[in-house]
């Protein structure tokens, strides 16, 4: 979700400033703000995983490519 350092680039803001316009690429990057605060937020009052997918049986929605 979030790195440290931070990796997005000017030129990948610029390419999804182009395809969304600015009021999507605001909402956006307010959703990933809110998320990643969400994501610490559980880190720091160690909250963990209830396995709720894993009881669900699904399946994941991407599959990491291999080299």
């Amino acid at each position: 979700m979030s790195q440290t350092p931070l990796t997005v680039t000017d030129e990948l803001s610029a390419r999804l400033l182009d395809r969304l316009g600015a009021p999507a690429l605001v909402e956006l990057t307010a959703y990933v703000a809110l998320a990643n605060m969400y994501a610490r937020s559980n880190i720091a009052l160690g909250v963990t995983s209830q396995g709720f997918s894993a009881a669900c049986d699904l399946k994941p929605l991407a599959v990491p490519a291999t080299a």
